[in-house]
């Protein structure tokens, strides 16, 4: 992020609202700050080198003491702070992963947790961010959106220039920034947890994808319709991978090559809600080395969200 010569940079911090179904409907997770005596969605600065994503899975276990995935994005929050710097929050809906600590961490910063309806939770809130982040969340409900599952199209990390490689493209690895970029990733992706991980079999594919499926404990499973030759001999082959993919609606990651990236994104498109769709980049090349495009999915394969990100890597 780019800070205009003289102005102090702005704080980033992120955070996330779990939601769960309760007995009368849903039910969403909330911190009360003693300091201000007020409640809050669970949210903090952060660290250096975190990504946003990263930073909200984090805050929330440190809040709270549940581990969450996040879903889809809700509004970011900017406003001013007293010492006139400006505050950037990013925030995402969730749901629990696991309980991993008994309570908040710091009682002094946050002394205690609860799970409270959507009526109840908007009339505790006082910060407008809070409130938006309430209301969005709503929305999503009554268009049956709330409930997503992320797909991740990630291009490979940076490689060594063709030019400087001369033993084939399936084994032009890596090269030092796209190796950092790798060992940068699981955190990003973790906080969206994905259970599958589809990857060309090139080399600069695998080795992008592979700390992150050894983090998750999964097995990376090869398709030569991702690579660039199976791409260009069968695009309609490359495209059915990607359909299928959306239609079963699970959590995955799709590690692929730059030209195959307009086909993968087309048949985003023709699934993504015209809201999404306009989020979808239209021109080559399409991502940059090592990002990632996070694909928020309904179980019936609508795209209803779209993000991306970059590995942090300093």
């Amino acid at each position: 992020m780019r800070v205009a010569p003289g102005k102090p940079p702005p704080v980033l911090a992120a955070g996330a609202l779990a939601w769960r179904e309760g007995t009368e409907g849903i039910e969403v997770m909330l911190v009360h700050r003693p300091r201000y005596d007020d409640w809050s969605v669970p949210k903090g600065k952060l660290d250096k080198g975190e990504t946003f994503p990263a930073a909200a899975v984090r805050e929330v276990a440190e809040e709270t003491g549940y581990r969450v995935r996040l879903h889809r994005p809700l509004p970011a929050s900017v406003y001013l702070l007293p010492d006139g710097r400006t505050k950037i929050v990013q925030y995402w809906t969730g749901t629990v992963r696991a309980k991993t600590a008994p309570g908040p961490l710091d009682p002094g910063e946050i002394d205690e947790v609860r799970w409270v309806g959507l009526d109840e939770a908007e009339s505790l809130v006082t910060r407008q961010g809070d409130q938006v982040s309430l209301v969005a969340l709503r929305r999503y409900l009554d268009a049956e959106e709330l409930v997503t599952v992320p797909i991740i199209v990630q291009r490979h990390g940076a490689a060594v220039s063709r030019a400087k490689w001369r033993k084939g493209e399936k084994s032009r690895p890596l090269n030092s920034k796209g190796r950092k970029q790798a060992q940068a990733l699981p955190p990003l992706i973790d906080a969206f947890d994905p259970d599958r991980v589809l990857s060309s079999p090139w080399q600069r594919c695998l080795r992008t994808v592979e700390p992150v499926a050894r983090i998750e404990g999964l097995t990376i499973r090869t398709k030569d319709e991702l690579t660039e030759v199976g791409h260009e001999a069968h695009p309609s082959r490359t495209a059915a991978v990607m359909a299928r993919v959306l239609h079963e609606a699970r959590g995955t990651v799709v590690c692929t090559h730059r030209p195959v990236l307009p086909t993968v994104i087309q048949s985003v498109r023709d699934v993504a809600r015209p809201g999404a769709a306009l989020e979808l980049p239209r021109e080559n090349p399409f991502l940059a080395a090592g990002e990632a495009l996070m694909l928020h999915t309904t179980p019936q394969g609508s795209v209803v969200a779209i993000e991306r990100h970059l590995p942090n890597i300093g």
